[in-house]
């Protein structure tokens, strides 16, 4: 059983007793049973000033409660806040939402966009809707989209700058292509075809088409970001070309292709590299991020992007640690000026591989491979980039 403070002073030594007293300056002359009482009774002044000055809950200020509002969904806030009283009614106006509905069921989805949706429309600035993964309590994620567009219009949330769409059908897509001109607010768009059911699919190469290496969501220019995560024969991207071409400019596309691992090899050619290069102004940015496979369907796709000036590939294949190949692609591409290759590989003879980057094409341009060991069985083999143009 705990002790009382009261008790705890009482076993304090004298010279405790003074230290204890010459810190709170309170006068220490004397016995040390008046120095005990003379001790109660400031502790007992202090733990009343104590309880009397306890802070309240609604006292906090408003960047305490921001600092809760972060680690909770916009579901939870207005369910638990909204409503208190004026001033939570008037904070929550002011605070950033993302929404998604990933973990609802039917029921609960309806009543979210019934009673919490209208709450924050003006502070809504990222939207996911559809259903990523299939569980017991999931629905469809068409559904999904029709119940959210049978309530509202896009376009009435004024501060939407992210809206990323799951496995959309035709339809929604071509509505929501003849919509998107009038979302000012809108930089970034997200775009997933997701196959349930195709266990077999994986990402086996990630495609990012720029005007600049630096490309940047924070632009002051209307949708300047596409993302889409897609699969042969590719339908949403043919769509987008075909309502976008002229139409629309993006400073940066990224493309996560899934499929099965024995159908890559042929997954690239499926896409319309000139098709790409007009929804892009000025592209002159490629960078590939490949897993699986030969260097061949890579090789042949960046063939397909002659205007590009900078080049970055990212590998865990063998295959690609080639300098011969390599040479005989960069001959073919005259206006590549910026090469930045990474390819990780667990085990590999290095001098051998190295060899094949130290021929009279690549000392020429002054292109060094370097190559380091990042623990004892694996190692990286990198390109520096060192001359002002490949010739």
């Amino acid at each position: 059983m705990l002790s009382s403070p009261i008790n705890l002073i009482n076993q304090l030594s004298y010279r405790q007793i003074q230290n204890e007293l010459k810190r709170r300056r309170v006068d220490s002359n004397g016995k040390k049973n008046d120095i005990v009482k003379r001790l109660k009774v400031v502790y007992e002044k202090e733990s009343k000033n104590q309880t009397t000055n306890l802070t309240n809950f609604y006292d906090l200020p408003n960047e305490i409660f921001r600092d809760i509002f972060d680690y909770l969904c916009p579901i939870d806030i207005i369910n638990s806040f909204y409503g208190l009283n004026y001033r939570f009614n008037e904070l929550i106006k002011t605070i950033p939402m993302k929404l998604k509905f990933n973990k609802l069921n039917k029921n609960e989805y309806k009543r979210v966009l019934k009673h919490i949706v209208p709450k924050i429309n003006l502070q809504l600035y990222s939207l996911e809707l559809g259903v990523l993964s299939k569980t017991i309590h999931s629905f469809n994620s068409e559904i999904s989209i029709d119940l959210f567009t049978q309530s509202y219009n896009f376009t009435q949330f004024v501060n939407l700058r992210c809206l990323s769409l799951t496995s959309p059908n035709l339809e929604q897509l071509k509505s929501l292509f003849q919509i998107i001109p009038s979302m000012l607010s809108l930089r970034s768009l997200r775009l997933l075809e997701h196959d349930y059911y195709g266990s077999q699919n994986e990402t086996v190469c990630k495609l990012t088409l720029a005007n600049n290496h630096r490309y940047s969501m924070k632009t002051n220019h209307h949708l300047s970001h596409l993302f889409i995560e897609t699969s042969p024969p590719f339908k949403t991207l043919t769509l987008i070309q075909k309502y976008f071409t002229n139409k629309i400019s993006f400073d940066c596309i990224q493309l996560n292709i899934r499929c099965a691992l024995f159908f890559y090899p042929h997954s690239l050619t499926y896409i319309d590299c000139d098709g790409l290069s007009r929804l892009i102004s000025n592209m002159n940015y490629l960078k590939i991020d490949v897993t699986v496979g030969t260097y061949s369907p890579a090789f042949d796709l960046i063939r397909r992007f002659p205007q590009i000036q900078h080049l970055s590939v990212r590998t865990i294949s063998k295959a690609y640690a080639n300098g011969h190949q390599w040479a005989e692609l960069l001959a073919q591409m005259s206006n590549i000026n910026k090469l930045d290759l990474n390819i990780y590989l667990d085990t590999y003879n290095s001098n051998q591989e190295l060899q094949t980057f130290q021929t009279k094409f690549w000392l020429e341009r002054q292109w060094n491979v370097e190559c380091s060991k990042k623990h004892k069985n694996s190692s990286e083999c990198k390109i520096t980039y060192r001359s002002n143009q490949v010739r």
